[in-house]
């Protein structure tokens, strides 16, 4: 885990209700990884996060595209594609956490700095 950091894997659960009062479709939220997410453990060249800092990751570098064939139509075949999420995970003492390398993390905050509701929103 040279430059590795391993984080809690918390998922959007039902509704989502922005401080401004906006709801956000649990039909499409619901199950969804959540950007921000708690450090469980960090390697060794990892200076600059410690456990308990809170973070905010940029999942660009796990999305995957798949081709589904589509209808053929006027001897033409469409394709559908779907866009998906491959991050690697590990489980430690029965819990699963996200396998990210330092460079995927966008920004970090200290716990003592900020609140993360049920819905997983930074306040």
């Amino acid at each position: 885990m040279f430059n590795g950091v391993l984080t809690t894997a918390t998922t959007y659960k039902g509704d989502v209700t922005t401080n401004g009062g906006l709801i956000l479709d649990a039909t499409k939220m619901e199950g969804t990884m959540n950007p921000y997410q708690r450090v469980f453990a960090v390697g060794k060249m990892v200076t600059d996060l410690k456990p308990g800092d809170i973070v905010f990751i940029n999942f660009k570098r796990y999305a995957k595209v798949r081709h589904i064939p589509g209808a053929i139509e006027d001897n033409v075949q469409s394709d559908n594609m779907s866009m998906y999420y491959e991050i690697p995970m590990v489980e430690v003492g029965g819990q699963q956490y996200l396998r990210i390398q330092n460079s995927d993390i966008e920004f970090a905050v200290s716990p003592e700095d900020c609140e993360i509701d049920e819905g997983g929103l930074l306040q």
